[in-house]
């Protein structure tokens, strides 16, 4: 066997398998790389059978003369220029956003503006499923076998999963606020800014949009789309500065412009359905979903389930640190959050891009070129989670002065150690959709759960100690089981794959 597969995986030297590990029968089987088509069997809920390419081009266009191998690097790179180009753009204005934010609110206001914000942002996340994933894994398969109806018909039901889901969350998140002021020690006009910003929540209908547009390969649209919306709230959050303006000003700013980045997301997904010929998506027919799209159910609960648990861990932490440091304590810790998370918009966006490539090919059985693709991606997010951490131990104070000025200073060490928790993150940049593509979902939740239930007691644990530096701490706790877990996942998982490509090794 070409030994390419197991060299690409992303782990350490004592767990790679050679060529000696594997039985004589493959190496003839693997030379001819056989696809494998004839042994899947479809109606298996972890199994898409792709025979043919999609009418559109884009959706799996390939380098003339190249092999797929080839296409599927050059698509991402230039998926991966748009996401990086526009993130990038996005990042540094709301970095300059945040810092005018910081300077002109302090601390305490800052932070009860954030909570204010991940309150929202945490009912959402638990009560409003994600179908994103689900449209990609089996749309791709809808249109590798040219079945339009049935793709119209997994985005109608993608849509008004979105639609349900965002009245339900927005419902919770205005009926439960009597319960978290009780928690977070919100006043009455807290109470309010917080009634109000369930408005931002009812619009989160952007989870089928986004899949749509991912599914097309329409990476610039997204990307360009943010640093256009981050300008507009920079010029807001600029000229309410100079009004002298209030927290209740940029508030209602940050409502605006949430609901105009879901809306524009959707009519984008929308323009993109009618070009590919499918805009009638609303006429077809809905009777039956989990006998159209096997497995389907199953699958977003399990995607859905391990993103609640992670999601959970990024939105409680910052309420944690509210409830037991205050209002001033969040506001650092949100400073700290905030440079971090746009520090690891790498790895989110390389799942973003890569994710549609990867379930093509696992469902064509390219196993070199899938895991080919993990590694090349590991690397590059590995070392600037490497670069990222050095940076900060060497120049954090700075960079903190730099973007909050004064009254932030406590926010250094936070960020030191939240940067060691973003270069866990980053590590598992790739096997995040890698894990999704070959449908494991369901057998990473025990995993999942561990790494919560450290998060948590270290959260509430450290925090009450150590102050906002525990909430860092939590993430490194969190990330320490899930990358090496997820990592020893994949590579049994492959290797099952590689040896016995039927439903049952995956």
């Amino acid at each position: 066997m070409d030994d390419a597969i197991w060299a690409a995986l992303p782990l350490p030297g004592y767990l790679d398998i050679g060529i000696g590990d594997l039985p004589a029968e493959w190496h003839v089987l693997w030379p001819a790389r056989k696809d494998f088509h004839d042994c899947q069997d479809p109606k298996s809920p972890s199994t898409v059978v792709m025979s043919t390419m999609p009418p559109d081009p884009s959706v799996a266009a390939a380098v003339p003369g190249g092999s797929p191998r080839s296409g599927t690097l050059m698509r991402f790179a230039r998926n991966a220029f748009h996401i990086v180009s526009g993130n990038a753009s996005a990042v540094v204005l709301g970095m300059i956003t945040l810092g005018l934010s910081a300077q002109m609110l302090g601390p305490a206001l800052l932070g009860i503006l954030a909570t204010i914000e991940g309150y929202g942002r945490m009912v959402d996340q638990i009560v409003r499923l994600e179908t994103w994933q689900a449209l990609i894994r089996y749309g791709a398969d809808a249109l590798e076998k040219r079945d339009g109806e049935r793709f119209r018909a997994l985005v109608k039901l993608g849509v008004i999963m979105d639609i349900v889901g965002a009245s339900l969350s927005a419902a919770v998140a205005f009926i439960v606020i009597p319960l978290a002021a009780h928690w977070l020690n919100w006043d009455s006009a807290t109470s309010m800014m917080a009634r109000v910003y369930c408005i931002a929540v009812l619009f989160g209908i952007s989870s089928t949009p986004i899949g749509v547009l991912r599914l097309f390969n329409r990476f610039a649209a997204i990307a360009w789309l943010e640093p256009g919306l981050a300008a507009i709230r920079l010029v807001g959050v600029a000229v309410i500065w100079i009004l002298d303006g209030s927290i209740w000003a940029l508030l209602l700013l940050g409502i605006v412009v949430q609901c105009a980045q879901r809306l524009l997301l959707g009519w984008l997904a929308w323009r993109e359905l009618k070009v590919q010929g499918y805009g009638d998506f609303l006429a077809a027919p809905l009777a039956h979903p989990g006998d159209r799209f096997p497995g389907i159910w199953g699958f977003i609960l399990a995607a859905n389930g391990t993103l609640l648990v992670r999601k959970s861990t990024q939105e409680i932490d910052l309420l944690a640190v509210a409830a037991i440091a205050g209002p001033a304590g969040a506001g650092i810790y949100h400073v700290v959050r905030k440079f971090t998370l746009a520090a690891t918009k790498a790895g989110a966006m390389t799942q973003q891009v890569v994710y549609p490539d990867l379930a093509r090919l696992w469902a064509r059985r390219d196993l070199a070129s899938f895991a080919t693709t993990i590694r090349q991606v590991e690397a590059v997010t590995v070392a600037f989670g490497f670069a990222l951490v050095g940076i900060i131990v060497l120049a954090g104070d700075q960079i903190i002065r730099i973007i909050a000025g004064s009254g932030f200073e406590d926010a250094t060490n936070p960020l030191i150690v939240q940067s060691f928790a973003a270069l866990l993150f980053l590590s598992g940049s790739a096997l995040r959709p890698g894990l999704a593509s070959m449908g494991l979902q369901a057998k990473m939740m025990p995993a999942v759960i561990v790494s919560a239930i450290a998060f948590y007691a270290v959260l509430f644990t450290a925090v009450p100690r150590l102050g906002v530096v525990g909430a860092g701490f939590a993430h490194i706790a969190f990330n320490a089981i899930w990358l090496p877990a997820s990592a020893i996942l994949f590579t049994r998982s492959l290797r099952r794959a590689a040896l016995d490509p039927s439903p049952s090794t995956r």
